[in-house]
């Protein structure tokens, strides 16, 4: 199955947001394909194909990562990989939101390395909200307009193993494991 390690989240302002972009960029359904709010995640280490036995032990380590529950702050807005040239549009987090989250990624691909996994890319504390449909978009005007902005805030208490199953839809990801923060 194809996996990823996450964190969800639940923030309405974040669909607010998503809307505000879309309609003030002008951007249409061929350019454009907003995020399902369900889909909403920070991924802390993509895994690609994994095998039953890999899921096992994936499960193994993750039981041994501790973390206690966390607030952050929905903050900024930018584009990957540039904002003249954004395939995705993104939504960050306060700057301790983000010291915490990097913390929790940077232990679980600690604890995944002795299994041979790595992270592809260094950990970004963002969520993709809108994704660009073949040509990159230009989203230049959006950090600056959006920049000290708060959109909400999320408390993140749960770090789920994902199965991401990819259809012409769209991604459907569904839940194989969650480890809970301590409380």
């Amino acid at each position: 199955m194809r996996a990823f390690v996450a964190v969800d989240v639940s923030s309405d302002a974040i669909i607010k947001l998503q809307n505000e972009i879309i309609s003030a960029s002008e951007w249409t359904a061929n350019d454009v394909k907003p995020v399902e709010p369900h889909n909403f995640h920070f991924t802390l280490i993509f895994l690609g194909e994994i095998s039953d036995n890999d899921t096992d032990r994936i499960k193994e380590k993750l039981v041994g990562i501790s973390f206690e529950p966390f607030s952050i702050a929905y903050t900024g807005v930018g584009g990957f990989p540039t904002t003249a040239h954004a395939r995705v549009v993104w939504v960050g987090v306060d700057s301790l939101g983000a010291q915490k989250m990097t913390a929790l990624a940077n232990g679980i691909i600690a604890n995944l390395s002795e299994l041979g996994f790595k992270a592809d890319k260094p950990f970004s504390a963002h969520i993709s909200i809108i994704r660009s449909r073949g040509r990159p978009v230009n989203a230049s005007s959006l950090s600056s307009k959006y920049q000290g902005r708060t959109f909400g805030s999320d408390l993140i208490e749960n770090v789920h193993l994902k199965r991401s199953e990819l259809r012409a839809s769209g991604p459907i990801y569904s839940n194989v494991y969650t480890l809970e923060a301590k409380k």
